[in-house]
């Protein structure tokens, strides 16, 4: 049964190890309950040390295998206190967030720790806990009760917060803290009632595990929640690009070019199709793309544009460099904005323009109308328009360190520039 014990805590103390170099090469620690979970793995595992300790050198005649059994064994009583503390930290950080706890339970059970660690110290003099026979074999000292009382009430007291307070945690989280307060205690109450059989550290480490596979789960569970978002986010900036009135305006027109010019039909189609490819593009675009690319979907806005507004609008492109890259979905809402919101509010139409410009540090693009301008940008009313120049800013900002101005002049227009500072290979990358 000696090997079989010194078996099972080895491979405890294999587990715990692997899980203390995981949390630790990993930062799982920033947190309070990753902290603590670190804690209640190096406990553990100074717990089952101690227990091999205690197995492999009892009844040895060794001169050093005395000092060997000695210190295994208050190793393995002494690490009891704070890895009982720790799982008690755990919880109370574990439903910290929603729960205010008093102080007193904390320091309630720091006292009965600090009493558990002493007295397993102590015991190695006066035999409280344990005391050892002149062949150097185990035995229980007359207070060994106490240093299973001790962990009892510690235990109690984390079971009693789990269960008062399990309408704050999932299903799973109940069982699985629970699982590191009932098996320890019926590994324990068999090591008690049958001397030889070491159950109390594999069934803590056991322990351990589940709840480490409890908190991977999750922690896929809110990696997948937060990609879904990211992708619902990325829809609404799709949506907020293209607008309903605008899908619907193009398809009417495009069902009037049937009847009156089947050619020109084919071409808004065409236009429309490569339009909608484009916007799709960018749900799966994590960097910036050629300006070459975005400039073409500018091109199929503006000619559908073109197709349903005809002589009132009209563009000019005048690009000079456009070898470099841009965040996708930056020219195009702000050509939206100049048509929309510039353009065709004055009757007799206008003139948007396109325009690229090189400096030493940067590139430009600047989108012009001779639209009806504005005093200022866009009040809250203009909901869509602010909504787009504020996606345009930041995704220049976060994907290239670029940034947008914009000037008007109430009747004479709008000038909007985009300003992308070069890198050392000078073009952005």
């Amino acid at each position: 049964m000696q090997t079989v014990n010194i078996i099972l805590d080895t491979y405890s103390a294999l587990i715990t190890l692997i899980l203390i170099l995981y949390l630790w090469t990993n930062g799982k620690t920033r947190e309070q309950s990753g902290r603590y979970f670190m804690l209640i793995c190096m406990s553990n595992l100074g717990m089952v040390l101690g227990d091999i300790g205690s197995w492999a050198f009892e009844g040895m005649a060794q001169p050093w295998y005395p000092f060997a059994l000695r210190f295994g064994t208050a190793l393995n009583f002494a690490c009891t206190a704070p890895l009982l503390l720790t799982f008690l930290g755990y919880v109370m950080a574990f439903l910290t967030p929603k729960v205010a706890f008093k102080k007193y339970i904390w320091n309630a059970a720091c006292v009965l720790a600090a009493v558990q660690f002493l007295f397993s110290v102590l015991s190695l003099w006066n035999g409280m806990y344990f005391d050892f026979s002149s062949d150097n074999l185990y035995r229980r000292g007359d207070w060994f009760w106490l240093s299973q009382l001790i962990p009892f009430l510690i235990y109690g007291t984390s079971t009693t917060l789990i269960l008062r307070y399990r309408r704050y945690l999932d299903s799973r989280d109940v069982l699985f803290l629970l699982s590191y307060v009932v098996l320890p205690l019926v590994g324990e109450a068999i090591q008690f009632a049958y001397y030889g059989i070491a159950l109390t550290g594999p069934a803590a480490t056991f322990s351990i595990l589940l709840i480490f596979i409890n908190i991977q789960s999750k922690r896929e569970l809110l990696l997948k929640q937060q990609e879904k978002e990211l992708v619902e986010t990325r829809i609404g900036i799709l949506i907020s690009q293209i607008q309903p009135h605008f899908l619907y305006n193009t398809l009417t027109v495009i069902r009037q070019l049937c009847d009156l010019d089947p050619k020109q039909a084919k071409q808004a189609i065409g236009d429309f199709s490569l339009f909608l490819r484009a916007n799709m593009g960018v749900l799966e675009s994590k960097a910036p793309i050629p300006f070459s690319q975005e400039l073409s979907h500018v091109q199929y806005y503006l000619n559908l544009e073109q197709q349903r507004f005809r002589e009132r609008l009209r563009v000019i492109y005048d690009i000079g460099p456009k070898d470099f890259q841009i965040p996708p979905l930056t020219v195009q809402p702000l050509a939206e904005n100049a048509v929309r919101h510039g353009i065709m509010r004055r009757e007799e139409g206008g003139a948007i323009t396109i325009r690229t410009e090189e400096t030493d540090t940067s590139y430009r693009i600047v989108i012009m109308d001779d639209g009806v301008g504005f005093a200022s940008l866009p009040d809250p009313s203009e909901g869509e328009q602010r909504v787009g120049i504020r996606n345009v800013r930041r995704r220049l900002e976060e994907l290239c360190g670029g940034r947008l101005t914009i000037d008007s002049i109430p009747g004479r227009g709008t000038t909007a520039a985009i300003i992308l500072p070069k890198e050392k290979e000078g073009k952005l990358q």
